[in-house]
């Protein structure tokens, strides 16, 4: 049974045996080597997803050829595989001199238990169809029930059939369906206005909103997913700690309320990021939800001009989907989250 606000399907899949997942011992399979691995991925993942890496993933790959040339960096990483969410692990496959598969191991904690997310799963065009990622992704889920995991995630993009095709066949189930929307553009928003209803006012986030605005952002961005966003809930309560929580991790956050009367419809959270975007949280019960995000999202963008930079905004799938648009915004990918338990 699915839950609409969360986009999460909370139950639970039958255990899975592992004998059913387990491979024949191939002489092409190998854990991924920190000390000469970081390139030759570095190049596989550009070739196989060129078409789809945004300045963010462009980065990424500079940043992983960087390390590869930092001797301090690969010492420290070399003793840090299992125990940071960096992407330091996982295993590759090796076929005539090179490295012609890749999967990423990143551990994390959720629930109070150690699971693991698998990225960058790629395989070269010249060598796919051959089973190389269903032996990667089978040896991972091996790795991780050595280490006593909780689980395994993975996201996949919603028109990669082949993949959802070989995730489902291993049994990960989907736990959520999420859009990422993008306006390159903010200026745009500002030219629409949505039709003004009485009493309907947008004003600065009160104190007295938090509660509600923490439930809306639990249902919206559930524990399951939230630790892989740049969202950190506590960084947008109101009061002193949280100021000077936002102060010393230099967080920048500008918050508004859509209030109809003394009735809260809803809260967005405008967030500056490292990333070439900057965020937008959205909170509101699904009632209002498409309103609130029309208003407040072209509310953020009039206020918003200084900065210049486009804004993101990470939504379940299908819902606000029409005041997400005419705010502006445009999907630039649906994921789905599946989910192994062990």
């Amino acid at each position: 049974m699915g839950d609409k606000q969360s986009g999460l399907d909370l139950e639970a899949p039958p255990p899975v045996a592992v004998s059913s997942l387990s491979s024949p011992t191939q002489e092409h399979l190998r854990p991924f080597d920190i000390n000469c691995d970081l390139n030759p991925v570095a190049d596989l993942v550009e070739q196989c997803f060129a078409d789809t890496l945004d300045p963010d993933g462009m980065n990424y790959l500079r940043q992983m050829r960087s390390a590869a040339r930092n001797p301090v960096y690969l010492r420290w990483a070399s003793v840090s595989v299992e125990q940071v969410s960096m992407p330091l692990s996982g295993y590759v496959w090796v076929e005539d001199n090179r490295v012609v598969g890749n999967l990423t191991l990143i551990p994390f904690t959720l629930h109070g238990r150690r699971s693991y997310l698998i990225a960058n799963v790629a395989v070269h065009p010249d060598y796919r169809r051959r089973g190389i990622a269903r032996s990667l992704t089978i040896r991972a889920l091996e790795h991780a029930r050595r280490k006593a995991s909780g689980a395994v995630w993975l996201h996949v993009r919603e028109d990669n059939q082949a993949a959802l095709h070989l995730y489902r066949s291993l049994e990960f189930r989907e736990r959520a369906r999420r859009t990422t929307w993008q306006n390159s553009n903010p200026a745009s928003g500002r030219e629409l206005r949505p039709e003004p209803l009485p009493l309907v006012r947008v004003i600065q986030r009160q104190p007295g909103h938090w509660t509600a605005q923490r439930a809306w952002l639990d249902a919206l961005y559930p524990s399951e997913i939230n630790w892989h966003l740049n969202l950190n809930v506590s960084a947008l309560k109101p009061g002193l700690l949280a100021g000077l929580y936002r102060l010393f991790a230099d967080i920048q956050v500008r918050q508004w309320s859509l209030a109809e009367g003394d009735r809260l419809l809803g809260v967005a959270t405008w967030q500056s990021a490292l990333s070439y975007t900057d965020h937008i949280w959205l909170a509101a019960p699904p009632d209002t939800e498409g309103f609130v995000a029309q208003v407040l999202l072209q509310h953020i963008q009039a206020r918003m001009t200084t900065r210049r930079r486009p804004l993101t905004l990470d939504y379940p799938a299908g819902q606000a989907v029409q005041g997400i648009q005419a705010a502006g915004f445009e999907p630039k990918q649906t994921l789905i989250w599946m989910e192994q338990r062990l």
